[in-house]
């Protein structure tokens, strides 16, 4: 925090000086003083320092506060978008991921080079995230400068603080904790990876739009370039050409509505948007997006248009909550899903977004910068935020993009009104805000250490809602932690009685291997009970019945998982297993040979077909598959005399 106020106060001397060097001396004996304080390069060297300064606190800053975050676990949805992914193991695989999500292509291929790199080494993972979040820390700095030499904003009375308020702005928009959820957690690099091709399209766009020289077609170029890499990253850079919209007509368009069609660089930055929106149309808005989302393991209602809006009228006043006052934050809010207008909280929300809106609009002519930055944020919260069903209605990561509209408010609002009279006072509510940002955000990284701490959190603040239980059981059972784990799925039984059937056939695993086997065939039973297509329930019950010498139950289960699921080798292997037990040789191994075509690299479907081989007097096929058990565990002993007891059968046989 000491940091924070030294260069801030650094910097507000630079701003200072540079403002002295543009005004004209009133008497003409001040000169030789200038020319000792500001020689005739200083404002450059000044501006430049200013600058660097401020990049280099932006970086200093963000990478103390993250500095907690390189081993941090992978975590929920990393799951299966990185660890069990296989379409990121190769980076020529471009089509699996292409066809794995055409619109978050460029995310996907970023893992795929972290893979390439570091395999599932947490810790490359996290500095690519949080480069890209200090990155976009400095593009907010600049994408703020620029706003203030439109045309509308340059003569602004705020103008002169332009440097400062683009610093106060990238300082809060790096520090805030709730960016912790784009920036921590992994795999929603892809907030804050779109978040730096949509910032960059914009400061494109703009310079373009402020050019007079023939550099403006090149600058219209690469905003475009990134405004398709935006959508290829996430969904919500469909709002990218609605913003872009909105700084025409709010910061570069002197009147409301004034386009000349001689204006051909205005022209050209349009039919750039009418591309970037007809490929957007054709690529993502169609009818299905709008299709209810079914009840789930973790929803218990329908999630329609109509129930989703509403209940987002809400949400939106939550992240305003959480952008003034970053308290309690949570990875799994249990937040009520609103089924009409008529709720009183639906309706106060609604009342509040509907003034801000109001608010916006009365501003416009007033106080243009707190108005944009008002749109701004309902814009680029759209997409997630509106009539777009979603299976999770509030998630702390979709303020990425938005949040920017809040701290240029903020920064703006701080300044204009009180900076002239309250300096110091500024200058300290700031430092005070930035450090307490920054202390928030780093204890906040300390509950995303480990699957354990972060449900244990959810837990505690969602004390009613499955999913934490269900995850949190998880956790506990990677630590072979069984009867924590079972108290864990117990309680999501306890408050959803027969709805979970992932709590049950979890609870099979928990009690199987504290020893209560009954509880174990118990819990799998009813989890097939609640879903008869759950293959790894029945795959539970298999084991189950193989172990209790139950081997009936234990083929019509194992047969059970191969027709849900006919990939699953350990299936054929388990079931093989049991047919060589009742003496059905030729069917065991045809369903130990169905495994290994499935996966030929596991030397123990190659022991047990060759222990069928060798009791059916197939000797030469017995020793090949004990050669290649030992060509894939070459320190397996009883394969070498098994092995050599077939050669020496079939020597024998030949000799007769």
């Amino acid at each position: 925090m000491y940091y924070c106020y030294f260069v801030i106060t650094d910097i507000f001397s630079y701003h200072k000086l540079i403002r002295m060097s543009k005004a004209k001396p009133i008497k003409q004996k001040t000169s030789a003083l200038k020319e000792k304080i500001l020689p005739e390069s200083s404002p450059v060297k000044s501006a430049s320092a200013y600058i660097w300064s401020g990049i280099i606190m932006i970086l200093v800053l963000g990478g103390m506060i993250y500095s907690n975050t390189y081993d941090c676990s992978f975590q929920f949805d990393d799951k299966h978008n990185i660890i069990d992914n296989e379409a990121i193991r190769s980076l020529s695989n471009l089509k699996a991921m292409w066809d794995l999500n055409q619109s978050r292509f460029l995310a996907f291929y970023s893992f795929a080079l972290n893979y390439h790199f570091g395999q599932l080494n947490v810790q490359g993972y996290h500095a690519v995230n949080v480069l890209i979040h200090l990155t976009n820390s400095i593009l907010i700095f600049f994408l703020t400068q620029l706003l203030f030499t439109t045309p509308v904003l340059k003569n602004n009375s705020l103008a002169g603080h332009a440097k400062s308020v683009s610093l106060i702005t990238a300082l809060m928009f790096v520090a805030h904790p709730l960016a912790t959820g784009s920036v921590t957690y992994i795999v929603q690099r892809m907030a804050s990876m779109v978040a730096l091709f949509y910032f960059l399209a914009l400061i494109l766009y703009i310079k373009g739009r402020l050019s007079e020289s023939k550099s403006k077609y090149g600058y219209f170029a690469g905003s475009l370039l990134a405004a398709v890499m935006a959508i290829h990253v996430k969904e919500n850079a469909y709002t990218l050409p609605l913003v872009i919209v909105l700084i025409e007509f709010y910061f570069i368009q002197q009147k409301m509505i004034s386009i000349k069609f001689k204006n051909y660089k205005l022209l050209g930055a349009i039919l750039g948007l009418a591309i970037i929106m007809i490929f957007a149309g054709i690529k993502y808005f169609s009818a299905s997006i709008f299709q209810p989302i079914p009840p789930s393991i973790f929803n218990s209602v329908t999630i329609t248009s109509s129930n989703y809006f509403y209940t987002q009228l809400s949400v939106i006043v939550k992240y305003i909550q959480l952008l003034i006052f970053p308290m309690n934050q949570n990875i799994d809010y249990d937040f009520p899903i609103a089924y009409n207008l008529l709720g009183i909280s639906t309706i106060l929300n609604g009342l509040i977004l509907i003034g801000l809106l109001i608010l916006a609009v009365y501003l416009y002519k007033r106080n243009r910068l707190i108005s944009f930055g008002i749109l701004w944020f309902f814009l680029s919260l759209s997409i997630e935020s509106s009539i777009i069903p979603i299976s999770d209605v509030i998630f702390e990561h979709r303020t990425y993009i938005p949040s920017f509209g809040f701290f240029i408010i903020l920064s703006s609002v701080i300044y204009g009104l009180f900076w002239n009279n309250y300096k110091n006072r500024v200058l300290l509510f700031f430092v005070l805000l930035i450090g307490t940002y920054s202390s928030l955000a780093f204890q906040r990284n300390k509950v995303w250490k480990d699957e354990l701490s972060l449900w244990s959190d959810a837990v505690e603040k969602s004390p009613k809602k499955a999913r934490p239980y269900v995850n949190r059981g998880y956790a506990y059972g990677n630590l072979r932690q069984w009867s924590k784990s079972i108290n864990d799925f117990e309680k999501v039984n306890e408050l959803f009685p027969n709805q979970h059937t992932m709590a049950y056939y979890n609870l099979g695993i928990a009690y199987w291997n504290t020893g209560n086997k009954e509880k174990s065939i118990l819990n799998y039973s009813k989890a097939v009970e609640l879903d008869s297509t759950f293959s790894d329930a029945y795959y539970g019950l298999a084991v189950g019945y193989h172990n209790l010498n139950e081997p009936d139950k234990g083929i019509a289960n194992y047969s059970k998982v191969i027709t849900l699921n006919p990939k699953n080798d350990k299936a054929y292997y388990g079931r093989g297993m049991l047919m060589a037990f009742k003496n059905q040789w030729q069917v065991a191994i045809a369903d130990y040979s169905k495994a290994i075509a499935i996966n030929p690299n596991d030397f123990n479907f190659y022991y047990n077909r060759g222990m069928v081989y060798g009791k059916t007097n197939q000797f030469e096929k017995a020793s090949e598959d004990f050669t290649r058990v030992l060509q894939l565990n070459p320190q397996n002993k009883s394969a070498y005399s098994l092995r050599e007891m077939a050669n020496a059968e079939l020597t024998a046989k030949m000799g007769q």
